[in-house]
C-alpha cells in the first residue's frame, strides 16, 4: 500500500507536467500561428494588397496645394486663389510657440521615436482596452499624423483600422528615414486644417489673428493648436468658450512638459480670447470685384505662359505671388466712404418712396425680373405652369437677404419679396488712377460681392453730363473762344426731328462763357457748341481721348446719351489731369512662382500725348469752377474741401444713375450710382442728380485722404496755369444777363485755328485775330 502511493503521485506530476507542456506547446504554436498571420497581414499592407503605400520616391515629392496670393502696391494682402487655402512656410518661419504646443500637446516623445511611439501606444491600448478610458487619445505621433493628412484614409469600416494603422506606421518610418524632425513638423504644420477651409498654419494665423506664423504669441499658438483636436468644434469664432478651455488646456500640457512655468501658465490662462478674424474667401476683404477680374486675367496670362514655356503653373494650387497697382489704404477709405454714403443714400431711396413702388406704373419692372430670376426658371425647368410658379415663389421661407442697413440679414421672405427688394438697391461703382502712371489705386464694383457679382466700373451705362467736358475740349481744340458768350435759350433742332433739348431747372435766359456754362451744366449750350464744333469731330476727339465705346451720331450725346462703362469714361480727365497726355490705365504688376520667376510683368504703360497741355490746362481752369461755383460746390461747403479740385457731375434721364469724375494733379476718381435697372430710379432731380448720388463718395474719400500721413500733401498741389492769352479769357464774367450790340458783333465764339502737332508744347501767345483785337479793347474799356 506504502509503495503504491509514491508511484501515483509520480504519475499524477508526470500527468500534470505533460498538461502543462501541452497548454505551453499550444500557447506556444499560436503565438508563433498569430505572428505568421500577423507577419502574413503586415506583409500583404506592405505590398499593397489593401492599396499602395507611397514609397520613398513619393514621399521625396511631397507638394502640397498652395494658395496664390494677391498683394497691394504697399504690400498688403488682398486675397488668395486656391483649392485649399494655404500658404507654406519653413521652418524657420514658424514661432517656437506653436512649435512648443505641438510637441506637448500632441507627441512629447516627437525628438525620441522614429515614426512610431511604442510607449504611447501601450499607454493607449492599456487605458482603452484595459481601464475603458476613452479619453486616452489615439496614440499616433505627429509623423503618423503627417501620414495621415498627407495621404487621407480611404476606408471608414472599423474592420480596416489595423490596416490603416499599419499603412501610417510604414509611412511615418519612411517620413523619419527621409526628412529631419524639423522637416516634418514644418510638413505637419503647413497640412494641417485649422478649420473653415484654412490649411496651413501660416494661413491659419493671418485669417484668425491677422498676424503670420513668424509672430505668433503663446496664447495666439495654444489656441491654433488647439484648434487640430476639433475645427469645427472648437472654433474659436463660432464657439469662444470652448476654444478658451481648450487653449488652456494646451496651456497646461505646455506647463507640464517645462515649455512654460506654473506661474506663466496661471498668468496666460487668465488672458482673454483676442481673435483678430480676418476672412480670407473670395468675397470679402478689399477689393474682390477686382480680384476677381484680375482672377480672369491671371487665368489667361498663365496658360499663356504655359503653352509658350512648356510648363504646367496652375493658379489654384501653385503658390503664386501676384501683385496689383491698387493702393489698399486708399482702396480702404474708398469703400469706407462708399458704404457710408450708400446706407444713407439708400434711406433716402426708401423714404422718397413711401408706400409706392418703382413697378406701380410700370408693372412689367417686377414681371421681367420674375421672369429672368434664377428661381423662375428652375421652376420652369421642372415643367410648372405659370400660376403654380408663381404660388411657389409667394411661399414664405428663411433666408439670408442684403441688407442695406446691416449687411447679411436673415428673414421670413418669400422668392418674390427677395427679387422687389434686390431691384430696389442702388449699386456703387468707384475706380480712382493715378493720371501720370496709368495705376489704377481704387476699384470698387458693387455693394457687395458676395450678394451682387455684377462689376459696376464695366458695366455700360448712360453718362449724363460728365460727357460735356469732352464736347468743350473738342470745341476748344477746334477754335471756340473761352471767353465768347453762348445764349441760353430753348430751341427746336428741324435737322434732328425738331428735338428740343432742356435744361434740368428748365431755366433760361442770360448768356455764359464756355466755363460759366459747363459749371452750371447749362444743356442748351452743351448742345450749341456741339453743333458748332460738329458731331462727327466731336466723337472723332472723344476717340482720342481713350473713349472706344460706340458713340451715336446725334446731337444728344452732347448731354450724355452714350452709353459708356465708368473705367472707360474717366479717360479724358486722366489726360486733362495730366497735360494732355493719354496713359493707359493697369491693374496688374506681376505674377511670380513661389522662386520668383517671372510669368507676367507689366509692359509700361501707352503713353500718347493726344491734346497739348495748353488745351488740357484750360480744361482743368474750366472744371475747377464746377467745384468753386458750379454743380460740385458741395465739396466745399459740405466737405471743407478748398483745394485743388476739378471735376464734372452728371445726371442721366429721369435720374437713373448719378455720376461724379474728379480730380487732383495726383488722382483721378469716377463715381456712378443707380440701381441695376434703369428703370428704377430717384422720382426728383434734388435727390438723383450727380451731386447727391456720386459726389459724397468723392467728398468722404478724400476727407480721409487729406488726413492720413500719405496723401495730405494733396492740401497743398495746385493745378498748372492755363498760358497767358487763355487766362485772360478765362477772367471774364462766367454770365451776363444781356449783352449789348456792341459786344455781339465782337462776341467771336470760333477762330481759325492751325492744327500743329499734338506733342509740341508753346507757350507763345496766339496772334490776334481782327475781331479778337476789337474784343479786347472793349473789355478793356470795361474794366475801366
Amino acid at each position: 500500500m506504502n509503495k503504491k502511493k509514491p508511484v501515483t503521485r509520480k504519475k499524477a506530476a508526470k500527468k500534470k507536467r505533460s498538461i502543462l507542456a501541452r497548454i505551453f506547446n499550444t500557447l506556444l504554436l499560436s503565438a508563433i500561428f498569430c505572428a505568421i498571420l500577423v507577419g502574413l497581414f503586415v506583409c500583404c499592407v506592405y505590398y499593397g494588397m489593401w492599396g499602395k503605400i507611397p514609397d520613398y520616391r513619393d514621399l521625396r515629392e511631397i507638394r502640397n496645394s498652395e494658395a496664390s496670393s494677391l498683394y497691394s502696391e504697399d504690400g498688403e494682402l488682398l486675397g488668395k486663389y486656391y483649392v485649399e487655402n494655404r500658404t507654406n512656410v519653413m521652418f524657420g518661419g514658424i514661432s517656437r510657440n506653436a512649435v512648443n504646443a505641438l510637441i506637448a500637446t500632441e507627441d512629447v516623445r516627437f525628438y525620441e521615436h522614429h515614426g512610431f511611439d511604442k510607449v504611447s501606444m501601450l499607454r493607449v491600448l492599456c487605458k482603452t482596452l484595459l481601464l475603458g478610458d476613452k479619453s486616452s487619445g489615439g496614440g499616433s505621433t505627429i509623423s503618423q499624423q503627417l501620414a495621415k493628412n498627407l495621404y487621407p484614409r480611404q476606408y471608414n469600416s472599423r474592420f480596416m483600422i489595423p490596416v490603416i494603422k499599419i499603412k501610417e506606421i510604414i509611412t511615418a518610418h519612411r517620413l523619419e528615414k527621409l526628412y529631419t524632425k524639423d522637416e516634418i513638423l514644418t510638413l505637419y504644420l503647413n497640412t494641417v486644417s485649422f478649420g473653415e477651409g484654412t490649411f496651413g498654419i501660416e494661413s491659419a494665423a493671418q485669417k484668425y489673428f491677422s498676424t503670420t506664423a513668424t509672430h505668433l504669441s503663446i496664447p495666439e499658438a495654444a489656441t491654433l493648436i488647439g484648434l487640430l483636436k476639433g475645427p469645427s468644434y472648437y472654433n474659436p469664432r463660432v464657439h469662444p468658450d470652448r476654444m478658451l478651455q481648450r487653449r488652456n488646456t494646451v496651456i497646461a500640457q505646455m506647463v507640464k512638459y517645462d515649455y512654460l512655468t506654473e506661474e506663466e501658465g496661471e498668468i496666460l490662462k487668465k488672458e482673454k480670447m483676442q481673435l483678430r478674424f480676418k476672412p480670407l474667401n473670395h468675397y470679402s476683404g478689399l477689393a474682390p470685384y477686382l480680384r476677381e477680374q484680375i482672377r480672369q486675367d491671371a487665368m489667361r496670362l498663365i496658360a499663356e505662359y504655359n503653352e509658350a514655356n512648356s510648363t504646367n503653373y496652375d493658379l489654384y494650387k501653385d503658390g503664386l505671388k501676384l501683385t496689383t497697382t491698387i493702393d489698399a489704404e486708399m482702396q480702404r477709405y474708398a469703400e469706407d466712404a462708399m458704404r457710408q454714403h450708400m446706407k444713407s443714400l439708400q434711406h433716402s431711396f426708401y423714404t422718397h418712396l413711401g408706400k409706392q413702388e418703382p413697378w406701380d406704373k410700370e408693372k412689367s419692372i417686377l414681371d421681367n425680373a420674375i421672369r429672368e430670376s434664377e428661381v423662375y426658371k428652375q421652376l420652369k425647368r421642372q415643367g410648372l405652369g405659370e400660376k403654380a410658379i408663381l404660388a411657389a415663389m409667394n411661399e414664405k421661407k428663411t433666408m439670408t437677404i442684403y441688407s442695406a442697413y446691416q449687411g447679411d440679414t436673415e428673414m421670413q421672405m418669400s422668392s418674390i419679396d427677395s427679387i422687389k427688394h434686390y431691384l430696389k438697391i442702388l449699386q456703387p461703382g468707384v475706380i480712382a488712377v493715378e493720371p501720370h502712371s496709368g495705376k489704377i489705386k481704387v476699384w470698387i464694383g458693387g455693394l457687395d460681392f458676395k450678394y451682387f457679382q455684377y462689376d459696376q466700373v464695366l458695366a455700360p451705362r448712360q453718362v449724363g453730363s460728365v460727357f460735356k467736358p469732352v464736347v468743350y475740349s473738342a470745341a476748344i481744340e477746334h477754335g471756340a473762344r473761352v471767353d465768347a458768350y453762348y445764349n441760353n435759350e430753348q430751341k427746336s433742332y428741324p435737322a434732328y426731328d425738331n428735338w428740343t433739348p432742356r435744361n434740368s431747372n428748365n431755366q433760361y435766359g442770360g448768356y455764359y462763357t464756355l466755363k460759366g456754362a459747363l459749371s452750371q451744366s447749362i444743356n442748351t449750350i452743351a448742345v450749341e457748341v456741339l453743333l458748332q464744333t460738329g458731331i462727327d469731330t466731336t466723337i472723332s476727339h472723344a476717340h482720342r481721348l481713350g473713349i472706344k465705346s460706340d458713340l451715336p451720331t446725334v446731337p444728344s450725346i452732347a448731354l450724355g446719351a452714350a452709353n459708356i462703362p465708368l473705367r472707360e469714361m474717366i479717360l479724358p480727365y486722366l489726360c486733362y489731369a495730366n497735360n494732355g497726355v493719354s496713359t493707359t490705365p493697369y491693374y496688374l504688376t506681376s505674377i511670380k512662382d513661389r522662386e520668383g520667376r517671372i510669368i507676367y510683368e507689366a509692359d509700361p504703360p501707352r503713353r500718347e500725348r493726344v491734346i497739348p497741355a495748353d488745351q488740357a490746362h484750360i480744361m482743368s481752369s474750366i472744371l475747377s469752377a464746377v467745384i468753386q461755383e458750379g454743380t460740385g460746390k458741395r465739396l466745399i461747403n459740405n466737405y471743407g474741401l478748398n483745394v485743388a479740385l476739378a471735376g464734372k457731375t452728371g445726371t442721366t434721364q429721369n435720374q437713373a444713375d448719378g455720376w461724379f469724375i474728379g480730380y487732383n494733379p495726383r488722382i483721378v476718381v469716377g463715381i456712378r450710382v443707380g440701381a441695376n435697372n434703369s428703370r428704377v430710379h430717384f422720382n426728383s432731380t434734388a435727390l438723383g442728380q450727380g451731386a447727391n448720388m456720386a459726389l459724397p463718395i468723392f467728398g468722404l474719400f478724400m476727407q480721409e485722404c487729406l488726413k492720413s500721413g500719405t496723401y495730405g500733401y494733396w492740401a497743398n498741389l495746385s493745378f498748372p496755369v492755363p498760358p497767358s492769352y487763355a487766362q485772360k479769357e478765362l477772367e471774364v464774367p462766367t454770365f451776363k444777363e444781356n449783352i449789348n450790340i456792341l459786344e455781339k458783333l465782337t462776341n467771336q465764339k470760333l477762330e481759325k485755328v492751325k492744327h500743329e502737332a499734338t506733342d509740341v508744347q508753346s507757350d507763345t501767345p496766339k496772334k490776334k485775330g481782327f475781331f479778337r483785337k476789337i474784343g479786347d479793347f472793349f473789355k478793356k474799356k470795361d474794366k475801366k
